[in-house]
């Protein structure tokens, strides 16, 4: 049986220094409608004014919304981490997860800590060579 694959996407970014807690908020309520719709799932993660997310889905889909993202005034500086295709998604509960270290956005998690570092590391066992959560682990940990 052939199964279609996952595209994976990840990227870091820096918000812009403007941005607060009604743009994140914004991000968040825009991505899990319209990501759910287009069968989208990932995680953002903010630290500090920087982003670090990761995208997954349709090819297609992904680097649609990717383009989008590029464009986007509340943030610069991006840099693609990593591209590939996966047999699993690694955020399939999730249109759109998010965890920041600032206190002042804490309302928005979908995780605690100890829940995020637990997520994360389970992942990393599943797919021992992926770039992108060990970035995503090392992101948190020099920002936070």
């Amino acid at each position: 049986m052939n199964e279609k694959k996952i595209y994976h996407l990840s990227y870091v970014s820096t918000g812009c220094d403007s941005l607060k807690y009604e743009d994140i908020k914004s991000i968040l309520e825009s991505s899990n409608k319209n990501n759910a719709e287009i069968e989208i799932t990932g995680i953002l993660v903010y630290c500090n004014k920087h982003f670090f997310q990761i995208i997954e889905g349709d090819k297609a889909d992904v680097l649609e919304l990717f383009e989008k993202i590029a464009i986007d005034r509340r943030h610069d500086n991006l840099i693609k981490i990593q591209e590939a295709e996966r047999d699993v998604r690694q955020f399939n509960n999730w249109s759109m997860a998010f965890k920041s270290y600032n206190k002042e956005l804490s309302s928005l998690d979908n995780f605690n800590l100890e829940q995020f570092y637990s997520y994360i590391n389970e992942q990393i066992k599943k797919s021992e060579n992926d770039v992108s959560l060990k970035v995503l682990a090392d992101f948190f940990d020099l920002n936070g």
